[in-house]
């Protein structure tokens, strides 16, 4: 029983973990910036920031929508048995600069 305790625990503890935020792998891996989201938001405070230095830091968006509000949607990679995409969703108020985020899946 112990044993099992501790195999749990030890899966519990690599599926928790996280790949820490990198903007040249978040660039060139788009299929693992799921893993860094967690890094991302921790290492940078997001809101606030100009589209600019959102672009600087994160590349350019795969959408950039400006209705009914202006934002930008960063693709994150497959959610689950792979069948949905998560999507990183910043949303931009009438100055330009990030009012909010979230992470969905599609």
């Amino acid at each position: 029983m112990k044993r099992l305790s501790t195999l749990i625990l030890f899966v519990f503890i690599l599926c928790s973990c996280s790949t820490p935020f990198e903007e040249k792998r978040w660039l060139e891996e788009p299929e693992k910036r799921s893993s860094m989201m967690s890094s991302l938001t921790s290492k940078y405070e997001l809101e606030g920031m100009t589209e600019s230095q959102i672009v600087d830091l994160l590349g350019v968006p795969s959408q950039i929508a400006n209705e009914p509000w202006r934002h930008y949607v960063y693709y994150l990679g497959r959610a689950g048995l792979g069948v949905d995409d998560r999507l990183l969703y910043l949303n931009f108020d009438h100055n330009g600069k990030l009012e909010n985020y979230r992470v969905r899946q599609d």
